[in-house]
């Protein structure tokens, strides 16, 4: 059964066991989200300890049938909805519509993803609620935003990486625009939700009055575009794609070893002049091809060729220390397997550890936030929730079983 929401929230068991102070204990959210962008906010307020609870509609979030999956859920289902609870709300039906109306009674936070017309349709409109309930911060995620001709689109992660030019800029030299591998303005335009809902209940704290806090995927991918656009208008070039490399300074990027691929990160002269020394050629420091930032961005090429044929002595995981003893930012190119059994990882206690499924139980390690709260992590207090059935409406409304 559902937990009676309309009592005061108290410190789960598990918040008590870690003695962690949740700084959102006693917050209540209301999740209207789904897939990847909403759902990660709501994550993350329900990490640091507010209640949160996620309607979803007849069917389900559609994340739930992302591939690959696991009894009645997917590896990204997983990885965003823990510390929620779930119900079951139809908002197209009256009686979804008192349900829903009952839980905005005890809530802080509506959190949304819908598109606004799809809030239109269910006659949610933030004006109305906020005069219904002043207390209340309306909180929103949409692909364009939420004025001017195009609001109403719809859009997924890739589409706004093209629209705010981060596709552009991506993928090698020789290639065509490629997507950033994770999901980067999903999990940004949550992350910025997030902050702004945090803003909004300090600002509350101090008012009394609840807010509008709205982000969009083609604002945050404009935002992480920044330098990139300062830069197109300090030289008229059109930043082009460079692979791992950076325009600003170099050499900077993957380069080949003995027996695979090495990051190095050089943002200064000395760091450069340390980097020389410890692959034997202290002379490049003074080489008016390399002796400065600016030369080396003239002659990456040379630097590259030059530098590897260096490299190509040992092997990436030979060059990891000597390049730390140098204090060269370096590091192997891991895969995900390889995170998993990261050693500082493990030591930073970054991970969770879950069980999923209702049929078929198995473990499954997810990320934690990377947040420390006077150096302990937050904890994992609920599970993430099986589907929620079509009696829990009832059940939140205090009237059901």
């Amino acid at each position: 059964m559902q937990q009676d929401r309309s009592q005061p929230v108290t410190p789960s068991a598990a918040e008590a066991k870690t003695n962690v102070h949740l700084p959102l204990a006693g917050v209540r959210v209301l999740d209207l989200t789904m897939n990847i962008a909403g759902p990660y906010a709501a994550m993350i307020l329900a990490d640091l300890g507010a209640d949160v609870l996620k309607i979803e509609r007849p069917g389900g979030d559609d994340a739930r049938r992302m591939v690959p999956r696991h009894d009645n859920g997917s590896a990204y289902f997983y990885a965003i909805n823990r510390n929620k609870t779930a119900a079951q709300i139809d908002l197209r039906t009256s009686d979804g519509q008192a349900a829903f109306a009952d839980e905005l009674r005890v809530c802080d936070v509506l959190l949304t993803n819908l598109r606004p017309a799809t809030l239109r349709r269910l006659g949610i409109d933030a004006g109305k609620l906020r005069k219904t309930y002043p207390q209340l911060i309306y909180a929103d995620i949409s692909a364009y935003g939420t004025r001017g001709d195009e609001s109403d689109r719809p859009g997924y992660d890739m589409v706004l990486q093209a629209r705010s030019g981060i596709m552009s800029i991506n993928g090698n030299a020789d290639g065509p625009p490629a997507r950033v591998g994770v999901s980067v303005l999903d999990m940004g335009s949550g992350l910025w939700i997030a902050v702004g809902i945090i803003a909004a209940l300090y600002d509350r704290a101090h008012t009394g009055l609840g807010g509008r806090i709205s982000t969009s995927l083609l604002e945050v991918g404009a935002g992480l575009m920044a330098y990139d656009i300062a830069a197109y208008q300090l030289t008229g070039e059109i930043p082009q794609r460079r692979g791992s490399g950076h325009p600003s300074f170099g050499p900077y990027g993957v380069f080949a070893t003995k027996d695979g691929l090495l990051a190095i990160g050089v943002g200064s002269d000395g760091i450069f002049a340390r980097l020389a020394a410890a692959v034997g050629a202290p002379g490049w420091s003074t080489d008016p091809r390399f002796a400065t930032n600016a030369d080396r961005m003239t002659h990456s090429a040379e630097l590259r060729d030059e530098l590897e044929g260096r490299l190509a002595a040992r092997t990436a995981r030979e060059w990891v220390p000597a390049l730390t003893c140098a204090d060269v930012p370096a590091d192997v190119v891991a895969d995900t397997a390889g995170i998993l059994t990261d050693p500082q990882l493990e030591k930073l206690g970054a991970w969770l550890d879950l069980c999923v499924g209702d049929r078929n139980p198995r473990p499954l390690r997810v990320p934690a936030i990377p947040l420390r709260l006077d150096g302990a992590r937050p904890p994992l207090r609920l599970p993430v929730p099986e589907p929620p059935g079509p009696d829990t409406a009832a059940r939140v409304r205090g009237t059901g079983p």
